[in-house]
């Protein structure tokens, strides 16, 4: 699983809206819309930032574990 099913997964057990999420941490709704269709990849203080969020790691958001 790649790191943008990965957090739209867990944005959606969280029941959260994308917009929801990125104003919690401080990015634009198309900015994580991005991310969870894999056109682009999140910064590392986004990244930490999600992790932090979902109680996961960041190796978890990047498919590195699972």
């Amino acid at each position: 699983m790649n790191y943008g099913n990965r957090i739209a997964e867990l944005r959606e057990k969280k029941g959260w809206t994308q917009e929801e999420l990125s104003s919690t941490i401080g990015i634009s709704r198309a900015a994580l819309s991005h991310y969870e269709k894999n056109r682009r990849k999140p910064d590392l203080d986004t990244l930490s930032q999600l992790a932090d969020i979902f109680h996961v790691s960041i190796d978890f958001i990047l498919g590195r574990t699972d």
